[in-house]
Formats: structure tokens, sequence, C-alpha cells
């Protein structure tokens, strides 16, 4: 990665590489490098920082993607973990753009071709990023499910009981009904007899 400043000033190491850029740039992007670079931690006045434990193209292409002069796009094969790398240094910007992006990956694969078990990974996955747009998603096409077969499905019982409400009131909002997953066509209503309506 070669750096859009003239002269960069830090460098962080990822499995041996460096990546050179600038801290005014970071600072500006992400309140955790603002911390990094403005308070009191060892990483302060260091011109190389460490990062161990980060995969180097995945970083690179989450810096390529938020730092200015670069233009880097959020893509289906690179927004997985682009998402995470935008939660944990908090850029909000980019994480906004990659829940759109997840969203629509979601969508367009659609009802036939997302399992109980794909929704449900990618709703823990909503969950613990905060992501919103995906979320909405997948709540919808969790309320089309079986729901036998999604309550059945393995990690159900790890989905916070907030989400489990929205796409139970989704599946009601709706009229889906939940053993057949297709939209109710009578009404209760309309099946009572005329002294019970």
């Amino acid at each position: 990665m070669k750096s859009s400043f003239a002269e960069p000033d830090v460098a962080f190491i990822v499995e041996g590489e460096k990546i050179f850029t600038h801290r005014a740039e970071l600072i500006k992007k992400s309140p955790v490098f603002n911390s990094m670079f403005s308070s009191n931690f060892t990483e302060k006045d260091k011109f190389e920082i460490e990062l161990p434990g980060k995969n180097l193209h995945n970083f690179l292409i989450f810096l390529r993607c938020t730092l200015d002069g670069y233009g880097d796009n959020i893509e289906d094969d690179n927004v997985r973990f682009v998402i995470a790398l935008a939660h944990e240094y908090q850029v909000k910007e980019i994480l906004e753009k990659a829940d759109t992006c997840l969203a629509d990956q979601y969508a367009t694969k659609g009802i036939d071709r997302c399992s109980s078990e794909i929704i449900i990974q990618g709703i823990l996955e909503a969950e613990k990023y905060n992501i919103t747009k995906t979320m909405d998603v997948l709540i919808g096409l969790a309320s089309k499910k079986l729901l036998d077969c999604f309550s059945s499905a393995k990690r159900y019982d790890e989905i916070d009981k907030s989400t489990l409400y929205r796409i139970a009131m989704k599946r009601w909002k709706d009229d889906i009904h939940p053993h057949t997953g297709e939209p109710v066509t009578t009404f209760l209503g309309d099946a009572l007899p005329p002294k019970l309506k």
C-alpha cells in the first residue's frame, strides 16, 4: 500500500509487513485511532505500531476503503471482514456502507437461497456489529421461514430475545402463517360466524 500522503508518519506492522499512512487521516476517520494517538497509550509517539492477530490483506483493504485517496469499494467478497474492522475501529461511515452492502446481498439471495441456518448466522452477526439494515432484511426473511424449522435450526437459542420478538411481530404484521410461511389468505374475522364477528 502506497500512502496518499507525501510523508507518512506512522507504519502499522501486520504479519511482518509495514503499511505506511498518516495519523491525521486515521484520527479524522476513527475514534479508536484518535484515542490511540492522542491519549496516554504507548502507541502515541511511535512511528511503527505492531498489530498482532490482524490479517494483512483484510486490514489493508479496510484502510483502502476507509482512507481518502484510494477509492476501494466494499463488495461481496470483502464486506464481512470490513464490517468487523469498521466496528472494531468505530468507523461509522464504513460500517454503514458495509451494512448496506450486506443487506443488499441477503435481499438479492431472498428466501429461497437463504436457509434458516444462514439467516440465523446473519442475525447473530448483525446483533454483534449493530448493523440495522442487514438486521431488517434478515428479520423479514426469518419471518417467512417455517416456525418449526427456524426454531430448531442450529444456534437459534443464541438469538437475542428482542430480535425474536421483532421476528414474531413482523410475521404477525405481514400475516404470515407460522406453519406454511405464506401469507394467510383467510382472515380470522371472515371465518367466524356472524354472531362472533
